[in-house]
């Protein structure tokens, strides 16, 4: 087996390791590998009553099933040979031979005869993957008799193969649990009413949180292109790749920042660059730098968008509570949203009933307390 064959198999076991619906994938991989016929991964408690089938290729069902009721406890050679029971021992007939020092204790058991010859294998090799307190995780591979028997090199590989196994099995569930966290507190960073984007090495953008997303989704001057954030406009994208390629190779203490405007955006920004410490308190993966995008005039409108789905409102009442928000009197309010006095009034009186409330200083009280609520609410 070549280098980059046996690279390919290790790199198919770890994204198995990741995402367990890999795992038959992987294991038919592993198969292949080894020219076998029949392969097996699967745990096994350790009184032998459950299993769990993580991959099982070229073994009929009901052999299975013999296995488990059966031949997993009694008249099979391997299970009192506590020798092999060790994570990494590699068991093969041959390997059975010298330890029992009895040439014909394998195809003597009903294990062999019964099981094993049925199906048309001849040779196994075998190992304990990982073990516990609770069970163990076991990989065993069959050949058929028109195979000859696993030799010296394949013993080894299939040795190194189940270290790199059990490495990643042991690192996989510290892995996912740092994704989770990172995506928590990304959740997290959608709570607020300002752009974060996450950059790692090169300033290449990692993430980024709901409002981000808004600005550089929607035509505000910003995209991404090849990982990087760019603007649209060629004297801001000039000074903000010198921004990004600065910040990139230099630690700064403090942090920097890069205002623009029309013409450069179509509404102000302001942006901030952090580099984070090594021992940053919030979980962000990989990211060792933050953008920060500041942008109040879609800041607001976004909290008035969260209240137009909270209440319900109308295109016409969301202008009304815009100006009512502003600290403009009703009349004022009204005439901004185009509304006669005695129209304003009517929507006045649609606010109070879809807030609950009966005056006009509740409503604007209501609508304040909302719109403070719905900025730290989790995005939906």
């Amino acid at each position: 087996m070549d280098v980059s064959a046996w690279s390919q198999l290790l790199d198919d076991i770890r994204e198995a390791s990741l995402d367990g619906r890999s795992w038959h994938s992987a294991v038919r991989s592993v198969g292949l590998a080894f020219d076998s016929a029949g392969i097996a991964f699967y745990g096994q408690s350790t009184d032998a009553a459950s299993f769990t089938e993580t991959a099982i290729i070229g073994i009929g069902e009901r052999y299975v099933d013999s296995y488990k009721r059966h031949y997993s406890r009694f008249d099979n050679p391997w299970v009192p040979a506590a020798a092999f029971w060790k994570p990494g021992v590699i068991r093969t007939e041959q390997a059975l031979q010298r330890i029992t020092r009895d040439r014909s204790c394998l195809r003597r058991s009903g294990y062999f005869r019964d099981w094993i010859v049925p199906q048309g294998f001849r040779h196994s090799m075998s190992m304990v993957v990982d073990r516990d307190l609770e069970g163990s995780i076991k990989l065993t591979l069959y050949r058929g008799d028109d195979h000859r028997q696993f030799d010296d090199d394949e013993v080894t590989r299939f040795r190194h193969l189940g270290q790199q196994i059990r490495v990643l099995l042991d690192v996989a569930p510290r892995y996912r649990m740092a994704r989770m966290l990172a995506s928590l507190s990304l959740r997290a960073l959608d709570q607020l009413d300002f752009g974060v984007v996450l950059l790692g090495g090169e300033a290449q953008v990692l993430d980024m949180n709901r409002f981000a997303r808004k600005l550089v989704g929607h035509d505000m001057g910003l995209y991404v292109e090849q990982g990087t954030l760019r603007a649209r406009h060629p004297d801001l994208d000039g000074r903000l790749r010198a921004f990004l390629e600065s910040d990139a190779s230099v630690r700064h203490r403090r942090a920097r920042t890069l205002d623009a405007g029309p013409p450069e955006v179509p509404v102000p920004l302001s942006l901030a660059h952090v580099t984070l410490p090594s021992d940053a308190t919030i979980d962000v993966g990989a990211a060792g730098q933050m953008i920060f995008i500041s942008c109040p005039e879609r800041a607001r409108d976004e909290r008035l968008l969260l209240l137009e789905e909270r209440f319900s409102l109308t295109r016409v009442e969301l202008e009304l509570c815009r100006g009512l928000l502003q600290g403009f009197d009703l009349r004022q309010a009204g005439a901004r949203a185009g509304l006669t006095y005695e129209t304003t009034r009517w929507y006045v009186k649609q606010l109070f009933s879809k807030t609950a409330t009966h005056r006009q200083a509740d409503l604007v009280r209501v609508l304040l307390a909302n719109k403070a609520e719905l900025t730290l609410e989790p995005s939906r």
